[in-house]
This record gives structure tokens, sequence and C-alpha cells, in this order.
């Protein structure tokens, strides 16, 4: 499924979700890139990610619930894999070819367009 979070690394994919990232700061975690044009790094992109940094959250259970950029490093060996290059979008659960890698804690990149195993759901937070 697709959340409302990004990698602002200047990469054209980043046009595929041109909405989010025009839309309101409130509405979306933007994470900071380690390079602009795509030519930043998955794991670099993760450390920024780190909510001890000025550049990182709280509460959007990366950090929370993984300890690697990449591979099987999240809770109960969820996949991670942190958005980068050309794929700057994130995207959460997996899908049935993820097997056991997929779940709750799983997230991955995506360039951000369509896929027929993807799917999305509103959520709204209570304030």
């Amino acid at each position: 499924e697709r959340v409302a979070a990004y990698v602002n690394n200047g990469h054209p994919n980043l046009t595929n979700g041109t909405s989010l990232v025009n839309g309101a700061a409130k509405y979306k975690n933007e994470y900071t890139a380690t390079a602009t044009n795509g030519n930043d790094s998955q794991s670099g992109n993760y450390a920024n990610a780190d909510p001890t940094t000025a550049t990182g959250y709280y509460g959007d259970a990366v950090w929370e619930t993984s300890n690697a950029s990449s591979g099987q490093g999240s809770w109960y060996k969820d996949y991670s894999n942190f958005p980068f290059t050309s794929s700057p979008f994130f995207g959460r659960g997996g899908y049935y070819g993820d097997t056991t890698g997929a779940g709750v804690f799983f997230f991955y990149n995506t360039n951000g367009g369509a896929y027929v195993s993807d799917g999305f759901r509103v959520v709204v937070p209570v304030l």
C-alpha cells in the first residue's frame, strides 16, 4: 500500500506523486536525500531518517521497527527497502510474491507508478 512519504531526491519520478510532493507538509513525511538528481543511496537515505537527526521522524515505523536499509531487516523478518534513486516513494505491507517477508512491518521503495499488485487505503488521523 502506498503511504504519504517519499525521499526528496530530485529524480524525475517524483512527478508520479506531484499532488503529494506539492501538498502541505502536515500531510506527508518528506525525507532528505543524501544527494540530488537521483544519485542518492539507500543506506544514506535510511541514515537520514534517524529520528535523532534533524531530518528524521519518530512515529513513522521505519526506525522503530527496522535495523537495515534493505533486506529482511524489519521486525519478524519483514522486508525493509528504503526509497532511493528512481524509486523515491514508500510502500507498505508487501504482496503475495514477497511471501514471509511481507507483513505489517514491511516497507519498500517504489517509483510511484501504478501496479496491479499494489493497493492503497485512506486513513484519516484524529488530530
